[in-house]
């Protein structure tokens, strides 16, 4: 089934209400969300470290002597080290980290294309809602942003070849599992798995059926329980996390992804299939409807993300292969999240801040290579039809 979308909207447009979508969002943010976003937020932590020379300074010492510290410290020592104003309150960060970042992001969609369809429009809008509402603000996704913001920027480059910023992209992930959060080394073995099972059992065939979606989902069962059973082995400590978040109940957030099928990883073929599960309900988070109306946007937002991740993989053999590169991060970000992601919220927030790949998957932007070679495979067959009909 084809969605004619005939009407478009110039991108100008959307920069122009940029200013009120983000008004928007932040009241939204102190009003309906304050009490799950705003009072329960890691940030005040996170001011209280700023605010506290001492433990500042402590912290200084840990990472010069190359101490193992958390994201949320790694996080504390950037932000302190952009406060150039001197900020003390947690809303004047948020004011600061604001304007900021939705510069950045500003940049970003100057990049894109000049018009936009219905769908990438809503798409975009609720792109700017969603970042403002849930990530910018003093917490680790506006760091964690920052590395995606460099694959864009590798990904969109005119002068790198596509096999190089695949390579340029793992790296990025291993760098921010090494300089940021460590479990982004297991985003990158994802994204490598991820690209290996698209080239073997997606581009090969001419036509997706339903037998071959299974086989897909049946090689990375196998692939999620072979990294589980390793892990138990050489990595213990990152197992028994793994097993803790996955097992911990109904503790913690109220939108907790809690397990359907098992309770505990002493049955790892459940554990494996109460995974695949998982990627399910995090593509189609119907479950949060429940949840009420103010879930709603967000049910929309990670609906259409899945409708462009689908058409990106039906695509696959058309797609200009930089677009390709952007799918294999995103899997391999959403297989990655999918074994540690507590709840909705906290995915929610860290899927918002690849924003910048989500962009390229929903063709915002325009690879001109591929349109190039769009023309020349029309010239071809052109001159081979004259040459046929001469």
């Amino acid at each position: 089934m084809k969605v004619k979308l005939d009407f478009y909207v110039k991108t100008t447009v959307i920069i122009v209400a940029m200013v009120f979508l983000i008004l928007g969002a932040k009241v939204v943010r102190y009003t309906i969300m304050k009490e799950v976003l705003v009072d329960t937020s890691s940030g005040h932590w996170m001011i209280g470290i700023l605010n506290n020379e001492r433990i500042l300074n402590e912290l200084e010492m840990e990472m010069q002597t190359e101490e193992e510290i958390g994201a949320g410290e790694k996080a504390i020592k950037i932000f302190k080290d952009i406060n150039f104003f001197g900020l003390t309150t947690y809303e004047g960060y948020e004011i600061y980290i604001t304007i900021v970042w939705n510069i950045m992001l500003l940049i970003i969609m100057f990049t894109l294309r000049n018009k936009l369809n219905i769908l990438q429009t809503i798409f975009l809008v609720l792109s700017i809602l969603v970042l403002n509402i849930f990530d910018f603000n003093l917490a680790k996704e506006p760091i964690q942003m920052l590395y995606f913001i460099l694959m864009y920027m590798v990904i969109t480059s005119k002068s790198l070849k596509d096999s190089f910023k695949y390579c340029l992209c793992f790296g990025i992930l291993y760098w921010a599992s090494v300089s940021f959060r460590e479990y982004y080394i297991l985003i990158a073995i994802f994204m490598l798995g991820a690209s290996w099972i698209c080239k073997t059992f997606i581009l090969m065939k001419d036509r997706l059926k339903i037998q071959d979606i299974i086989l897909v989902m049946f090689v990375l069962g196998v692939g999620y329980f072979l990294l589980l059973s390793v892990s138990k082995i050489i990595m213990p400590e990152d197992y028994a996390e793994l097993v803790r978040v996955r097992t911990r109940g109904e503790e913690g957030a109220g939108t907790s992804i809690v397990n359907w099928i098992t309770k505990d990883a002493s049955n790892l073929p459940l554990f494996t299939l109460d995974y695949l599960i998982m990627l399910v309900r995090m593509m189609i988070p119907i479950e949060l409807i429940t949840f009420g109306p103010k879930y709603w946007p967000y049910v929309a937002y990670q609906v259409m993300i899945t409708f462009y991740v689908v058409m990106a993989l039906k695509n696959i053999k058309k797609n200009h292969k930089s677009k390709n590169v952007a799918l294999y991060v995103y899997l391999g970000f959403l297989c990655g999240s999918a074994t540690f992601e507590p709840d909705f919220g906290s995915w929610v927030r860290h899927e918002a801040a690849i924003a910048p790949i989500l962009f390229i998957l929903a063709d915002m932007y325009r690879f001109k290579q591929a349109r190039t070679d769009l023309e020349k495979h029309k010239l071809e067959k052109e001159e081979q039809r004259e040459e046929n009909y001469g």
